[in-house]
């Protein structure tokens, strides 16, 4: 296959900002002050105001279009510049034998340089999923199905965040949810933890509905081994992201320790990073993020976590319909899958850009039949609300 050229969108698009809060992408108050991004109000995690994110649309020599997407939340243009500097001279220059392939070239071309992780590898996996579109629809074939393995038509979802500024908002959002038939929600601890563990006692005394709490990195070894404790009075499913992402040994002691399941690996892009994890038992259910992975990496973990009798939970945050339909055609050929994120609201404002919706309902996803990811997003649209650039080999 040979490519005749990349372009990239770095997207910023407006939403409603008070709405939004509490659910995916946005789940804390933020500080006051900075237009465009802001600290969050309880903890020292960034977050763009607005929906952010790099798409890329690759077209062959022969005129066929693939479209990929990174996880790229914050500074979009960082990724962009990495794929129009480095990476579109590189598969520009060359013919396409497989997407692994070219995924393994562009990792080899700067492991050396120390660029094992962020913009770069999530640059790298936006041009992986466009290349397993171009893939699948030059076989006429839906993505999962050049994976082997199940062939799943819907997936489990789960609800992520509920939505509302106050905790009777977030309740009101999580009946709204369960009447539309959700089986399972999420719900982030971005207040004090008392605060937490007591809306998830309300919800308990009002729905059977099953509930995973995103701890959001905030924790040391002891607190969140005395959280996970209060939890399990609750019967809640996972505590996510509980430490530190960088501490294997917490989270080893941790996961040998507490009564209820620990979930982490959107922070991660690689088997490198995740595999110490595993091998340490830290981890019982694998959350990896496709826009930051990519297809080919993300595949790979599933494997990976398959080998460690670890369950698949792939994480889908802010984006706009490549990273989404990608997570969804892998989660569906993945025999360890558990659930697959939905955040209604962000699935909302991706399904303006694209000429199919993305199937989501409270309770499962259908996966689509369509060749390739099964999506064709409306490039008019994505030029309103973008910084376009283009390479041509």
């Amino acid at each position: 296959m040979k490519l005749a050229q990349v372009e990239t969108f770095a997207v910023q698009v407006p939403r409603d900002r008070a709405a939004a809060r509490g659910g995916a992408g946005s789940p804390a108050a933020l500080q006051s002050g900075g237009a465009r991004y802001a600290l969050a109000a309880t903890y020292g995690t960034v977050y763009a105001r607005d929906i952010e994110t790099l798409i890329v649309k690759i077209t062959t020599a022969d005129g066929a279009v693939g479209w990929g997407e990174a996880q790229a939340p914050v500074a979009p243009e960082v990724a962009q510049e990495i794929v129009h500097v480095l990476i579109a001279p590189l598969v520009l220059a060359r013919e396409v034998s497989s997407p692994p392939a070219v995924r393994q070239m562009l990792y080899d071309a700067m492991r050396v340089r120390g660029h094992t992780g962020g913009f770069y590898i999530d640059a790298v996996s936006a041009v992986d999923i466009a290349l397993w579109d171009l893939e699948a629809k030059a076989a006429g074939l839906p993505l999962r199905r050049l994976f082997g393995g199940p062939d799943h038509e819907s997936l489990p979802v789960y609800v992520s965040g509920l939505t509302g500024a106050t905790q009777q908002e977030q309740l009101e959002s999580v009946e709204r949810h369960v009447e539309c038939g959700a089986s399972a929600v999420k719900i982030f601890m971005a207040q004090e933890p008392g605060d937490c563990l007591s809306l998830v006692s309300k919800i308990r005394q009002r729905s059977a509905v099953k509930v995973f709490v995103d701890a959001l990195w905030r924790f040391d070894l002891q607190s969140a081994l005395r959280f996970a404790e209060e939890l399990e009075a609750y019967d809640v499913g996972w505590l996510e992201a509980p430490l530190e992402p960088e501490d294997v040994s917490g989270h080893k002691e941790l996961a040998r320790l507490s009564p209820i399941r620990i979930a982490l690996g959107e922070s991660y892009r690689t088997s490198f990073e995740i595999m110490p994890f595993l091998e340490a038992g830290a981890v019982q259910v694998l959350q990896p993020d496709i826009g930051r992975c990519g297809v080919t990496e993300g595949n790979r973990l599933a494997e990976l976590a398959s080998s460690f009798h670890v369950s698949m939970a792939p994480h889908i945050s802010i984006g706009l319909g490549p990273q989404i339909a990608a997570a969804v055609h892998c989660a569906a050929s993945w025999s360890n899958l558990e659930y697959v994120e939905c955040n209604p609201q962000v699935y909302a404002v991706a399904e303006r850009f694209q000429r199919e919706d993305l199937g989501f309902s409270a309770s499962r996803v259908s996966v689509s039949e369509r060749p390739g990811l099964g999506i064709e997003m409306r490039e008019e649209e994505l030029v309103k609300y973008s910084r376009v650039k283009c390479a041509r080999g």
